[in-house]
């Protein structure tokens, strides 16, 4: 591989440039991408650090996850994200931002490793032609810096699940490399481990098991998967007793209180955050996730399902995408582990189908497609209330009063981020827009109301995105995306 790199500059100068994308994005991309990132994880840390103190058996019933009858999530991630921070406490006072800025950081540099292994592994299986254009959308894919910078749990467990199944690929699929004892077992046992941050990896972790057990059957490396994925479970059940102080079987519960109509549990309990229809990824992925892009991903997609049916990247794929659209409730994030290998399957369907002009024109609008997606994810917060939040605690001083007007910044969907507003001053609501508001802050994101404080002499002082792109156009400016702060004299 390095003879490799050695004699390729370009690409050279990709990976130089994918790797300065994910630093970026540690750094821009703040905040939280779904709610689960933040209240299942960093909010669990900020309990063990003594932040939040309703986390564990919230009576308001938000946390309804980590309740004593339920008590369905790991512990393993925001344990470790505990005492990462704890360390970080030694050498910098209380700094909420700078913590997460450290763990994106950490999660951006495994998600980096796990992407570059992935290139290593399958470029001659994907990029034989168009190797340009493949190695750029590669290398620029907006999906790995967005992803891979976030504090979720979907980012660390495919992060970890990439670099095992690479490592397992090599091992016991391809042809190229020989058998590795400690390569297969440290392999195995990441896929174990990435299971524990979250559950669902098992949707794609056990297709490939079973296509190794029907295409590469060996009693011995089977055994050890086997014993090895066990051991890696019950290291999650361990952390689990350790923080609950009790045996939790929190694999099995999470499966009950989820899907299962067993008696006594509530009866799917997922069915109650929506339902949606079984057609509903193939719609979503093409307005969600870089439209243009995602279309040729699709049909790149199921083409490869199609003439390719035994090929592992198939199994973990199709079985995963059967299996979410078969859930009733469906989110975009839930199929990330299979929009991860986009690049292949875009460059697949590119190799099979190779119409001159129609290709280059389509090479050209997936790649603007990819560019516009990178700019907005990896440079702009990913949430804009967080970015509220790191502006107060740089700018205003804790005696110091701010005001909202109409929805509370402090909030996520009635919840308190705690993690965040324990350090900055405690917010209350304007209840009326006069020229009686003096030496106070106020926070927006109603642009009506940020007219009438402008004509009562206050000043904006800061907005989640730039000015200058929100008076480009009128009806950006009523989205309530984007949160103003402003000082009032």
């Amino acid at each position: 591989m390095f003879n490799y790199l050695r004699s390729n500059k370009f690409l050279v100068i990709l990976i130089f440039i994918s790797f300065i994308l994910h630093i970026l994005s540690s750094f821009y991309s703040i905040g939280f991408y779904s709610d689960d990132e933040h209240f299942q994880i960093l909010e669990i840390s900020a309990y063990l650090l003594g932040i939040n103190d309703i986390a564990i058996n919230d009576p308001t019933g938000y946390y309804w996850e980590w309740q004593e009858s339920v008590r369905i999530r790991p512990w393993i991630q925001p344990y470790l994200y505990f005492y990462i921070i704890s360390f970080l406490k030694f050498f910098i006072s209380d700094n909420p931002f700078f913590w997460v800025l450290i763990l994106r950081l950490l999660s951006s540099l495994i998600g980096f490793a796990s992407m570059m292994f992935l290139f290593v592994i399958f470029k001659d299986k994907f990029f034989n032609n168009n190797k340009i254009f493949n190695y750029i959308l590669f290398f620029t894919f907006w999906f790995y810096p967005f992803l891979h910078s976030r504090t979720s749990a979907e980012s660390l467990s495919l992060s970890l699940f990439i670099i095992s199944f690479c490592f397992l690929y090599i091992t016991i699929v391809s042809k190229d490399y020989r058998f590795n004892l400690i390569l297969f077992s440290l392999g195995t046992f990441l896929m174990g481990i990435s299971m524990v941050f979250k559950f669902t990896t098992v949707f794609v972790a056990l297709p490939f098991f079973i296509w190794v057990l029907i295409f590469r059957f060996n009693f011995l490396k089977l055994f050890i998967f086997g014993s090895l994925v066990i051991i890696a479970l019950s290291f999650g059940l361990y952390i689990d007793y350790i923080n609950w102080g009790s045996f939790e079987n929190t694999y099995l519960k999470f499966y009950i209180h989820n899907l299962s109509s067993a008696e006594g549990y509530e009866m799917n309990r997922m069915r109650t955050f929506g339902v949606d229809p079984w057609y509903y990824y193939f719609i979503e992925i093409v307005k969600q996730l870089a439209p243009i892009l995602s279309l040729f991903f699709l049909i790149g997609l199921i083409y490869f399902w199609i003439k390719k049916p035994t090929n592992v990247f198939t199994w973990i794929t199709l079985s995963t995408f059967i299996i979410f659209s078969l859930i009733p409730h469906k989110e975009i994030r839930y199929i990330f582990s299979i929009y991860i290998f986009a690049p292949f399957f875009i460059a697949y369907l590119f190799e099979k189908f190779s119409i001159k002009y129609l290709s280059i024109i389509s090479k050209y609008f997936i790649i603007i497609s990819n560019i516009i997606f990178l700019s907005i994810t990896s440079l702009t917060p990913a949430n804009g209330k967080v970015d509220v939040y790191k502006y107060i605690f740089e700018n205003i001083e804790k005696d110091e009063e701010i005001y909202y007007t109409r929805e509370n910044p402090y909030l996520v969907n009635n919840m308190e981020a705690k993690f965040y507003t324990y350090f900055i001053p405690k917010i209350s609501k304007l209840d009326n827009i006069s020229k009686n508001v003096n030496n106070i802050w106020v926070t927006s994101n109603n642009y009506s109301d940020i007219q009438l404080l402008l004509e009562n002499g206050c000043e904006i002082k800061h907005t989640t995105y730039p000015k200058k792109i929100i008076n480009l156009n009128e009806n950006w400016k009523r989205l309530k995306l984007n949160w103003y702060i402003l000082f009032c004299k």
